[in-house]
């Protein structure tokens, strides 16, 4: 378990120095932060678009750094032929496999951390300074149409600004008001969704070329979230042809491929909440807040697909030849 641990710090510390990662940190969090001022162009619920782009951005660019950094990871130890010392050491293959997974995993989920609590403080600012609150924080009523000013503008939102930050940490530990419940069940879930890419990303890595490697993953993620789609197109071939044993020539092909391709990609839709958030049913216990439950045998599903994954992955890896 140490020389795992050991691996994965290391891993997580290679993977920080990548450009690339800042550059998608980045990229994430300005479409956050412009998330606000978008929303009010909209003539659609302001909140529900913020809430829509914000969680998008985390599930989509969390993705991006498994992808992209995740696919050099075995590759560079190659190229650098660091991995012929790694190999010679008292250091299993598999322990190898696995550290390197958690350190990507843990890079992943640094980089998810951060987007969330940046996600929930535009929530929680731009909550406190809707121009009713504003208005009440810094002028006082006097009588009718007579108001006395007894704050500035100005420090207004720079207060606003770091209070929202500190409920945007807080969120991130159990934290939540109206505005923000259950969106930390979502983050939980699109989580546990990256888990499985990553595990992915890694056992591509073990016997195909970078490039060749974030094209089986993006395929991966895609049919992963249009798993139920292609089942359903796949039936609608079956049923129009009469039975599956009707099917002939392209259609019978389409079907099948459609089939394979289902059952050995993990059903990521499966773990994609963000409907729930946005356009859910309403919570038993509070009405007017949307309920977003923890589906935990989907939990095991996910943390099976990716026991499963990573065993290939290091099946594979034993059997190769760095001699």
């Amino acid at each position: 378990m140490g020389k795992i641990l050991a691996i994965a710090l290391n891993t997580f510390k290679e993977a920080v120095r990548n450009k690339v990662l800042y550059f998608l940190l980045i990229f994430a969090l300005l479409i956050m932060g412009f998330s606000s001022v978008i929303s009010d162009l909209s003539i659609a619920a302001p909140e529900k678009m913020v809430i829509d782009l914000g969680l998008g951005a985390i599930d989509f660019f969390g993705f991006l750094i498994s992808v992209f950094v995740g696919i050099y990871l075995i590759y560079n130890e190659m190229e650098r032929k660091t991995i012929y010392t790694i190999v010679s050491k008292p250091i299993d293959r598999q322990q190898f496999i696995l550290g390197k997974y958690f350190g990507l995993l843990i890079t992943v989920y640094v980089n998810i951390a951060i987007m969330s609590i940046f996600f929930f403080t535009v929530l929680y600012f731009r909550e406190a300074t809707q121009p009713d609150v504003v208005t009440k924080a810094i002028f006082k009523e006097l009588g009718p149409g007579k108001f006395e000013s007894v704050g500035n503008y100005y420090v207004y939102h720079v207060q606003a600004f770091f209070i929202a930050a500190g409920k945007g940490i807080a969120t991130l530990f159990g934290y939540w008001e109206p505005i923000t419940h259950h969106l930390l069940r979502v983050v939980f879930m699109s989580a546990m969704s990256l888990a499985i890419i990553t595990a992915f990303a890694i056992l591509y890595s073990t016997f195909s070329t970078p490039t060749l490697s974030a094209v089986f993953t993006f395929l991966t993620f895609i049919i992963g979230n249009l798993c139920e789609d292609i089942l359903r197109y796949a039936d609608k071939l079956a049923q129009k042809a009469g039975g599956v044993a009707q099917l002939v020539g392209p259609d019978k092909m389409k079907y099948w491929f459609a089939m394979v391709a289902t059952h050995i990609t993990p059903n990521l839709a499966l773990l994609d909440k963000f409907s729930d958030a946005v356009h859910g049913p309403w919570d038993a216990k509070t009405p007017t807040i949307h309920s977003v439950p923890i589906d935990w045998v989907v939990v095991v599903y996910g943390i099976t697909y990716v026991a499963g994954v990573l065993s290939l992955a290091c099946l594979i890896f034993n059997r190769r030849n760095f001699k």
